[in-house]
């Protein structure tokens, strides 16, 4: 019998494992390729411009332990690497395709959506949500105690990393055929920011099923936006500052900006929301705008 070609990757490959791909965050750094950064928790922006690489990562939250002495980052370097190199071809195709070129065809908007189902389970934000069906999901196993499986580190994050497929299978089975408008619209006006919860959606959906049937909106560079709605939607400089404001409101901790005027009228913004008790209604207001 002949050995197998394939070697389980010996050691950590990598460490600094982006929760928002680096491909997305390059869509919204200034002209020195840096982004401006609010730190929500201390209510302050950071002294210095950080580049991509820095911000929105956490040390080894993609690292499994295969022994006591091997650790390996096999689903940031391999799962995740893969699945943001075929993304960014429709992302970058929606960032930077002439507007009046653009086409909303099956395949594009499918292959966005599968982005952002990715996204969504991706990012901290979810991570309480993955916990929760992790300890009421059925294990069936031969051979292990599923309660032992169900404890074990490496085991809830390998199967994390298939929660995609169950959310697309979900969708599918639900069958619904909820007819959309789909549109990327330009922002003529502040730049857009970006949040650790990136995707606003005008309610959030309580099943997988939902993903796809209720209006959402996500900045993809500083100066586009990607909507989905049943409902034309129509932007507005006042439509951006209230999207930004929901960013900042859902956000734990970090928001980011190529400008960085831009960023604190957007915070003083959110803040003049947050002392009439309206940063609440902020992601409702966000799908309203003047035509």
């Amino acid at each position: 019998m002949e050995e197998s070609e394939f070697k389980f990757p010996e050691g950590k490959k990598s460490s600094r494992h982006h929760y928002i791909p680096q491909f997305l965050l390059n869509a919204f750094v200034n002209s020195d390729d840096n982004l401006y950064v609010f730190d929500k928790q201390k209510d302050k922006i950071l002294d210095n411009p950080r580049p991509p690489k820095s911000i929105f990562f956490e040390r080894d939250r993609n690292t499994v332990e295969i022994t006591e002495t091997m650790e390996s980052s096999i689903i940031e370097d391999l799962f995740y690497s893969k699945i943001d190199s075929e993304s960014s071809k429709v992302v970058k195709y929606f960032q930077q395709e002439n507007l009046e070129k653009v086409s909303f065809n099956i395949e594009n908007t499918a292959q966005f959506e599968f982005f952002l189902i990715n996204l969504f389970w991706r990012i901290p934000k979810t991570d309480f949500a993955v916990e929760d069906l992790m300890d009421r999901s059925e294990i069936k196993s031969k051979g292990i105690d599923p309660e032992i499986l169900r404890n074990d580190p490496t085991y809830r994050k390998l199967k994390r990393t298939g929660l995609f497929k169950h959310h697309i299978d979900e969708m599918v089975k639900n069958g619904k055929n909820v007819r959309k408008s789909v549109n990327v619209h330009q922002s003529n006006g502040a730049s857009y920011v970006i949040g650790d919860y990136p995707l606003l959606f005008r309610k959030t959906p309580r099943l997988f099923s939902e993903f796809g049937e209720v209006d959402f909106q996500i900045a993809i560079s500083s100066k586009r936006l990607y909507s989905s709605t049943i409902e034309s939607l129509k932007t507005t400089v006042e439509n951006s500052y209230m999207y930004n404001a929901a960013i900042i409101e859902q956000s734990t901790r970090y928001i980011a900006c190529a400008d960085k005027s831009d960023l604190q009228k957007n915070i003083e913004f959110y803040n003049e929301l947050k002392s009439r008790g309206l940063n609440y209604s902020a992601s409702e207001m966000a799908f309203h705008s003047k035509t």
